[in-house]
């Protein structure tokens, strides 16, 4: 469903609930993080209505800009467009739509929390349940809660723990992250290249340029505290 997808498939994956709210996230706008591609602000539409043809077919709603609705977007398209009108949505079948909001229902209830005894129903660990994957691939798990600021999986039961606050929830997940997802220290081994098996204080013995072209360029978790001693 996500990070982009049409009207049609974010019907179909909120349970055909009316109306929903969502944006268009064009193709400069991916780079945009989760927070902005989700936010109401800029232009969003309010999905009133879905005529289901096919794969696709047509939507019917009315635009809104920094959520208020507004007309000017749909007098390009529809010259005598009155103020409130419903009217099908533009490219509703393209792709590059995102969720915004359920109006009058919580996201919770929307998609709800996946439990370690559920079957993943897609992918490579297509069949599996999420607590045998994350058993072998527990970075699998990770990726896939942030790919979508939606998909969320009971992280804590995972592991045999049961928190007692949504602040222990919080605290048990960021510790097992920082578990599956160490940061590279300067004793860290590196496991390429033309100094594969070697840390990088041997590194920084005889090629400190290589150390800051890694830093510059790696998208691993970094201690760049651990870093300093060394360059």
């Amino acid at each position: 469903m996500y990070p982009h997808d049409n009207i049609f498939n974010i019907y179909y994956n909120i349970g055909k609930r009316l109306p929903f709210q969502v944006k268009r996230c064009d193709r400069g706008k991916y780079s945009q993080n989760w927070e902005t591609r989700t936010s109401k602000e800029g232009r969003t539409f309010m999905v009133e209505k879905i005529e289901p043809k096919g794969q696709y077919g047509k939507a019917y709603g009315y635009a809104l800009v920094d959520n208020i609705p507004d007309d000017e977007y749909l007098k390009c398209y529809y010259p005598n467009y009155k103020s409130g009108e419903i009217v099908e949505i533009p490219c509703c079948g393209c792709g590059g739509w995102v969720l915004v909001d359920v109006p009058g229902v919580s996201m919770d209830e929307v998609f709800p929390m996946h439990q370690p005894e559920e079957t993943i129903s897609f992918g490579k660990y297509k069949g599996k349940t999420f607590q045998e994957v994350y058993n072998s691939d527990p970075a699998y798990v990770f990726w896939l809660i942030e790919k979508d600021p939606y998909y969320t999986v009971n992280i804590p039961n995972l592991i045999g723990k049961e928190p007692n606050s949504k602040e222990e929830f919080i605290e048990i997940c960021k510790t097992e992250y920082e578990r599956v997802f160490p940061k590279i220290t300067a004793s860290s081994i590196i496991t390429f290249g033309k100094y594969k098996g070697k840390t990088f204080k041997e590194i920084a013995i005889e090629d400190k340029n290589y150390i800051s072209w890694f830093l510059s360029n790696t998208e691993d978790r970094i201690d760049y505290d651990s870093f300093k001693e060394i360059l």
